[in-house]
């Protein structure tokens, strides 16, 4: 009784949130300003990349549908997630409005895509399979050059966010990665934190975690995060202030990171490295696989040794 109770509760606390979002469909022609996509197709995963830093995963080991929302988009499109900048107080991301689905909308400039390159590499540890896109904070002189790497058998793929200045003046600005996460086939889940890594931990539909997460990860240490509803995380980037806030409650939940306060003169580049994480399986938190031990593996063996024994002997010709 206590556990639907607690279920109950989840449900209730998630509902404002799911009633909010509205899968958008643009209207016109989606190929009209779509983003040019390139598919990693890899195994576990399958990414989708496009030429404003959107992506969209899939994941085999949870079949059925893309993690990033929307899940169930046409093949070959990506979804709400993606690279930002905040510079002189207007902030850089994908061009969601031009998306050919979603519900995340352009509280952003969008980027201006220079190039995209094909999937070159073979998936292996010493050659992965790996794509670049290259993109321009409008003529502000700053530009992004986002390697995306990934190898066969690994539950994450990495990203590494090279910046330039190719203007004539210094330039410092906030970088964020920002996903509306799709746990494990449902949009509900936890928010989670990782040392600096925020994202989320997948719940049933009763808002039972399971052990599966998608982690925004941050081998540069971020500065700031926020794993809370979509459409707040959203709001704070679009504000160039994430929260610190990591929201433990069931809900329709998105997930982002921050890195502040990046300066480069004229000429020069940084680099920040990230990735992103799909790991465990969608079963229940707390659940383990029945393993046996030493003792009990001997004792099969041997009675499996027995039982053969047994059988050659009936089937034996009498001397």
């Amino acid at each position: 009784m206590q556990r639907l109770l607690v279920a109950g509760a989840c449900l209730l606390l998630a509902a404002p949130t799911f009633a909010e979002k509205i899968w958008r469909v643009p209207p016109g022609p989606a190929t009209l300003g779509a983003p040019a996509t390139v598919t990693i197709s890899g195994s576990p995963l399958t990414v989708v990349i496009g030429d404003d830093t959107s992506a969209q995963v899939y994941n085999s080991n949870v079949p059925g549908t893309g993690q990033f929302y929307p899940p169930s988009c046409a093949a070959g499109e990506t979804a709400d997630n993606g690279v930002f900048v905040s510079l002189g107080g207007v902030v850089y991301g994908p061009d969601f409005d031009n998306h050919p689905c979603g519900s995340a909308s352009d509280s952003y400039t969008p980027w201006t895509p220079v190039s995209l390159s094909a999937v070159t590499g073979t998936g292996t540890a010493g050659d992965p399979f790996t794509v670049v896109i290259v993109v321009d904070a409008g003529a502000r002189g700053l530009r992004l050059t986002e390697t995306i790497t990934y190898v066969n058998g690994a539950s994450q793929y990495d990203m590494a966010l090279a910046f330039s200045n190719n203007g004539q003046e210094a330039l410092t600005w906030d970088t964020f990665t920002g996903a509306d996460i799709y746990l494990a086939d449902n949009d509900s889940g936890y928010g989670l934190l990782q040392g600096t890594s925020a994202g989320g931990r997948a719940a049933d539909s009763s808002c039972v975690q399971l052990q599966y997460t998608i982690i925004l990860l941050t081998p540069t240490p971020a500065d700031r995060w926020s794993a809370e509803g979509y459409g707040t995380v959203w709001s704070e980037i679009s504000a160039g202030n994430l929260s610190n806030v990591i929201d433990a409650t069931c809900l329709d939940n998105g997930a982002a990171v921050q890195w502040t306060g990046r300066t480069l003169e004229p000429g020069a580049g940084l680099t920040i490295d990230t990735g992103v994480s799909f790991a465990g399986s969608a079963v229940l938190l707390g659940a383990e696989i029945p393993t046996m031990s030493t003792v009990g593996l001997v004792a099969l063996i041997g009675l499996l040794a027995v039982v053969g024994f047994l059988r050659l002997r009936k089937v034996a010709p009498a001397a």
